[in-house]
């Protein structure tokens, strides 16, 4: 593996390629017209049948996937002249494609014929492109290119980027606090905002004071969001970051009372359901749930896994409605009343978010809807937060 790796770095820094050694065969191709280059033999062959006989003067087997790799360099769509060098019985063989010749002259040169012998599989093959360099050897190989090098043995692959040393750049990263990847948010919602008093003389009244008292345990806040950040600035201690990803979340509004939500002629309204006696249906479960996709923004600063105080981050989100419905269980029947409506709900749906990571504790959050949960004039004027842990 080392004598590889040595090997990729001395044939890109000192362009050893590009000159035949003494026992080594070179092969010029003009990619163009698709034939051998000074080559005297050439009139009515085909390029595989010149690569052929010239293989097997000089004792040597031309092999289908070294076909293959010169068919497919010739074919590639570049103006860049390549090369292909193969070890065949411990010998080189460079095949140089040339756009359109070789400087205007044809010529063919063999430094010293090959002896006779198929490639083993333990034997050195090299392949020169546009992507870099590429070295084989049995089971191990090593890729130079533009952006670094790459080492495989078997199912291990190990990269290094050029410029600063990966491996302390990647250990440097691990002593931060990182904000991406899945994220999933537990917690609890309610609302705020302009209630109406008991002003209408009629019953059931369709809107009361307290139609949106709720359940504190039961109002539960669920996210899912896919998180990515772009590091803004750096410092010793401390790192500015824009977060940002794409999140569905729901809201589930548990009401206190036994009066179901429902869509109205011109608005919401809040109506029982009158049994045999003529009174209240009593109900174990009543509730609305709201449904969106979220688009969230988040600057954040990150700190040092080992402070106390990981993570910092003031943003905001815009969301989309893409369900709401009510749901209500009866209490002695247990029969079910489940109806989706938009119920009046803002389709667009706009706020702020904090967020909190503290060391030896779950992430913290709070949102706050700046938008009116409802439509204006079609509901009570009253805003939507939840809050509650990020965990990750």
């Amino acid at each position: 593996m080392k004598n590889l790796f040595i090997l990729g770095f001395i044939l890109l820094s000192t362009g050893l390629l590009a000159r035949p050694t003494q026992d080594s065969l070179l092969l010029k191709i003009d990619k163009r017209n698709q034939e051998i280059i000074g080559n005297p033999s050439n009139s009515k062959k085909s390029l595989k049948e010149e690569l052929q006989a010239i293989f097997t003067k000089n004792g040597l087997v031309l092999e289908d996937s070294l076909w293959q790799s010169i068919r497919k360099a010739v074919q590639a769509d570049s103006d860049k002249d390549t090369s292909i060098v193969v070890g065949i019985g411990g010998k080189n063989v460079t095949i140089k494609l040339h756009q359109t010749g070789f400087n205007g002259t044809k010529s063919f040169s063999s430094t010293k014929t090959i002896s006779a012998g198929s490639p083993s599989s333990n034997d050195k093959q090299v392949e020169v492109g546009l992507k870099g360099i590429h070295v084989k050897e049995g089971n191990e190989e090593v890729h130079v290119g533009w952006n670094g090098v790459q080492v495989k043995e078997g199912n291990e692959v190990t990269r290094v980027i050029w410029g600063k040393d990966s491996t302390k750049v990647q250990a440097k990263d691990r002593n931060f606090y990182q904000r991406k990847g899945l994220n999933l948010y537990l917690g609890l919602n309610g609302t705020s905002g302009n209630l109406p008093a008991v002003s209408i003389a009629q019953f059931p009244a369709p809107l009361l004071s307290t139609d949106f008292a709720l359940k504190p345990m039961g109002s539960r806040y669920v996210g899912l969001e896919i998180a990515r950040a772009i590091r803004l600035s750096s410092g010793k201690n401390s790192r500015f970051n824009l977060g940002y990803g794409i999140q569905f979340d729901w809201y589930n509004f548990m009401f206190d009372h036994n009066r179901i939500i429902q869509k109205g002629n011109d608005a919401v309204i809040f109506q029982p359901i009158i049994n045999g006696n003529g009174g209240e249906t009593v109900l174990t479960k009543n509730k609305m749930t709201v449904s969106y996709v979220t688009l969230p923004i988040m600057p954040h600063w990150t700190y040092s896994k080992e402070s106390a105080v990981q993570m910092i981050g003031l943003g905001g989100y815009v969301s989309y409605r893409l369900d709401s419905y009510t749901k209500a269980i009866e209490d002695k029947t247990e029969n079910l009343h489940k109806t989706s409506s938009n119920l009046f709900v803002n389709q667009i749906r706009y706020g702020v978010r904090a967020e909190f990571a503290l060391k030896h504790f779950p992430d913290l959050f709070f949102s706050y809807d700046l938008s009116p949960l409802f439509e204006k004039g079609k509901g009570p004027d009253v805003q939507a937060f939840s809050f509650g842990f990020r965990l990750l």
